[in-house]
């Protein structure tokens, strides 16, 4: 497997690859990752059964990852797979992210004829608007390159229907699979939660930068405190950026009091500060298909969160949660005000929530691995004949 990021660093990516790989090394394959090394991480390691090879990369942030540092970890990680695959000889490749990652496993099917598939995220699928501004013109000297990958691909992997339709902007020829994101639910279980409880707590999970979208998010509290019934409080876990930005924003409008930063929280902890909550909050600008949602879901929390690819995919108006238009204060605001003051009917959406998984056991991270597994196995079986 390819992926520049693998915790700790990154986001829901680097646990997509954890949890497919632990689940592959569970089911009795051999599984390699090839990933970047930062700081004291150890260059060879091994967790959950997954083989970790940290290749040398120019990352600084364990947050975010320019695209200079992407770079340096797209030839490492190309070098030293070609080497690998001379001891190792893989039957296949798992690509996370086609950029940075899938040069290494292109050069292998080139090279040693090992088929590959690609994962699509998020940010490795040009779009029209994105953020930073700067990848505009970014991906126009990468989509030849992005749709090189993508047709040499034994197949292509998205995590959702908005993004696979993303995807077919850029190659309306390539042929999607669509395998979603999903959770594991021994770790995010339902709790009981108050229809009134003293304080209304908002969670939001997600790396301090501008894509995610916090900035709304503060930009919508004096509407909300002039219109909610209710005392509230807004927790922000996460590192990164722009938390001094921030910070700043919610001095200027006079609503710092109202927002905490935790900074970043372990994962094995993230499943308490679910449960502590009342309403889960994503203002994303752009996803895949959110871990955290998924994990709120879990957990039975209602959703407020941006329409965007693979949100609108979990989330029903007024069902289990409320959207908005991304970087919509308006909008976001009105939803925050509904559910803060809905009472009872918040608690029936976040049993939404967990109904919606229960129905459909896709979101279970060991049968998306045997989804992936059976694609393998039909590549496989296709490629000897």
């Amino acid at each position: 497997m390819f992926n520049h990021e693998f915790p700790p660093i990154g986001g829901g990516g680097g646990w997509v690859s954890y949890y497919l790989g632990k689940n592959f090394a569970n089911a009795g394959h051999n599984v390699h990752l090839i990933t970047s090394q930062f700081r004291d991480c150890p260059s060879r390691d091994e967790v959950d059964g997954i083989h970790i090879h940290r290749v040398p990369a120019l990352r600084k942030n364990p947050n975010v990852c320019a695209v200079h540092e992407m770079f340096t970890y797209t030839i490492s990680s190309s070098i030293y797979g070609l080497k690998f695959a001379k001891q190792f000889k893989p039957d296949i490749v798992q690509v996370f992210f086609g950029i940075p990652a899938g040069g290494g496993a292109y050069l292998l099917q080139k090279f040693r004829n090992v088929p590959y598939v690609v994962f699509l995220g998020g940010r490795d699928v040009p779009r029209p608007d994105p953020d930073p501004p700067y990848y505009r013109w970014l991906y126009l000297i990468l989509k030849p390159i992005i749709r090189a990958i993508w047709k040499d691909a034994a197949a292509v992997v998205s995590c959702s229907e908005g993004l696979r339709d993303l995807a077919h902007a850029t190659d309306t020829d390539v042929n999607i699979d669509i395998i979603p994101d999903g959770l594991d639910p021994d770790s995010f279980e339902p709790t009981q939660r108050e229809a009134h409880p003293k304080v209304i707590r908002c969670l939001s999970i997600g790396r301090l930068i501008p894509r995610k979208g916090f900035q709304f998010l503060i930009q919508a509290l004096p509407q909300v405190l002039d219109k909610a019934k209710y005392k509230f409080e807004i927790e922000i876990v996460g590192d990164g950026p722009y938390e001094e930005e921030l910070t700043r924003i919610a001095k200027h409008l006079n609503v710092n009091s109202y927002i905490h930063f935790t900074g970043s929280v372990e994962y094995h902890d993230l499943p308490q500060k679910y449960r502590d909550a009342d309403i889960f909050i994503l203002p994303s600008l752009a996803e895949g298909m959110p871990l955290v949602v998924l994990e709120a879901m879990g957990t039975g929390l209602p959703i407020i969160a941006s329409r965007v690819q693979g949100i609108d995919e979990l989330v029903a108006d007024d069902v289990n949660g409320a959207l908005f238009d991304p970087s919509d204060v308006d909008g976001l605001a009105a939803c925050i005000i509904k559910l803060i003051n809905a009472g009872q009917t918040r608690l029936e959406m976040g049993n939404a929530s967990i109904e919606m998984l229960k129905q459909n056991e896709r979101y279970n991270w060991k049968n998306i691995a045997e989804e992936y597994l059976t694609l393998y196995e039909d590549i496989l079986t296709g490629f000897t004949q």
